[in-house]
């Protein structure tokens, strides 16, 4: 009997790290396992970021990467147990009953604005949230699922008037993280292509480079584990004919798509999720953590990549990040501002999935526009209100964002999550 279970963890174990499918639906709240330098301690990681040190804030962002992608004991990735923005942010008793793994997709916030175009044919980008114990904890503690009681901590700071920078809900803890997952379907046969980012952007920065405007596509195989490294293939991306590497489903974090799910998935505007079907699949293109290791947190942004050693943001992956896990590049922030860029100008970090689209979105950096989070939610029309993204220092006394208003901590989902 003993032996056999043994088998079985270690066969899920090398599932998960190989990029074998998922298809765990229960899931069983896992935290981050020691061993992945979580949570490091703040001060070694603000000399990190003083002292310039590159090497070491990569080394650190692909360890904490590396914990939270180990199999949980269903089988999944420990991130998939973490809590939805339903479960974080609803309001009333939490449901009773054992826990499924919490799929929530919807179209990423990124393109929910009125000013940007719906997205090309054949697109099938969506996304979903999700929230660790500690920030769920707090959220539920703190009572910051409920608008009127962040209305209320506002209107304390306007009677008292409370300075600019000390406007600010009560700081999360050390072990909290957020983060956001991004995905694309996959149909169960044929040949599905996907944009792939190099770097290499077809309009300028002041134009935005949404991913039908990519220059190169890659073409996903469900039906074979292995492919030859130059086998290439014609096939329509984004509603354009291309010939281009074919690559195994295999080679990505992916799971096949139950009728749980398939609603949800119909219900978005991405045009390629609308015709999803039970049986197709879903791939993790991109994977975007924050943990507030450090007062201003700590920014990770990870994306899929099918010469995932090449480039600067293949650097410093430790062994430990392993399997279908090391096909993702990373970025990180330690600041809004440092190391500079080769030009001298602001340090930059962003997700090509999620921010390239944006004018200057390729030159921006999330923590400076996550620094903006404020409540009440800023009123820009028909534009999302972390519109427009940019990059560099936002003090916490700035008038222009903070005036009259409390900030979030960082966090955008306090403010779009709660009731």
């Amino acid at each position: 009997m003993y032996p056999r279970v043994k088998n079985t963890i270690v066969f899920i174990a090398f599932a998960i790290a190989s990029g074998a499918m998922v298809n765990a639906q229960r899931a069983t709240y896992t935290g981050i396992p020691t061993g992945f330098d979580f949570p490091a301690d703040q001060n070694v990681l603000l000399q990190l970021r003083d002292a310039g040190d590159t090497v070491g804030m990569r080394n650190h962002a692909w360890m904490v990467f590396a914990g939270m992608t180990q199999a949980a004991p269903d089988g999944e990735a420990i991130w998939e147990t973490w809590y939805s923005a339903i479960e974080t942010f609803r309001s009333g008793p939490a449901p009773q009953g054992r826990r499924r793994i919490q799929r929530q997709f919807q179209n990423p916030r990124q393109f929910q604005s009125a000013g940007l175009h719906p997205q090309a044919a054949g697109a099938s980008l969506l996304s979903f949230t999700l929230f660790n114990q500690e920030l769920r904890d707090h959220v539920r503690t703190k009572q910051l699922y409920s608008q009127s009681h962040l209305s209320e901590i506002n209107q304390g700071f306007n009677d008292a008037g409370v300075p600019l920078e000390k406007r600010e809900i009560e700081p999360f803890p050390a072990r909290a993280v957020a983060l956001k997952t991004t995905w694309w379907i996959v149909k169960n046969t044929g040949l599905t292509g996907v944009p792939i980012w190099d770097g290499d952007p077809a309009n300028g920065i002041t134009q935005g480079n949404d991913f039908p405007t990519w220059k190169r596509c890659i073409a996903i195989d469900p039906s074979r584990e292995s492919i030859p490294a130059n086998e290439t293939h014609s096939v329509t991306c984004v509603g354009k004919s291309a010939t281009t590497h074919v690559v195994a489903l295999a080679d990505f974090y992916n799971f096949k798509i139950s009728a749980s799910e398939i609603s949800a998935i119909r219900k978005t505007s991405a045009i390629g999720a609308r015709n999803a079907q039970i049986g197709d699949f879903a791939v993790l293109l991109a994977l975007h953590y924050t943990t507030k290791e450090i007062p201003e947190w700590v920014w990770s942004t990870f994306w899929w990549h099918d010469r995932p050693d090449d480039g600067p943001y293949a650097m410093n992956r430790p062994p430990a990040v392993s399997g279908v896990w090391r096909h993702y590049l990373m970025s990180t922030a330690f600041s809004m501002e440092a190391p500079k860029e080769g030009d001298g100008k602001p340090h930059v970090t962003f997700n090509p999935w999620l921010e390239a689209r944006f004018v200057n979105g390729t030159v921006s950096n999330c923590m400076t526009c996550h620094r903006q989070s404020v409540w009440p939610l800023p009123d820009h029309g028909n534009e999302p209100p972390f519109l427009p993204v940019t990059r560099g220092t936002i003090g916490a006394n700035d008038p222009n964002y903070f005036k009259g208003n409390t900030k979030l901590d960082f966090l955008w989902s306090v403010g779009f999550e709660s009731q």
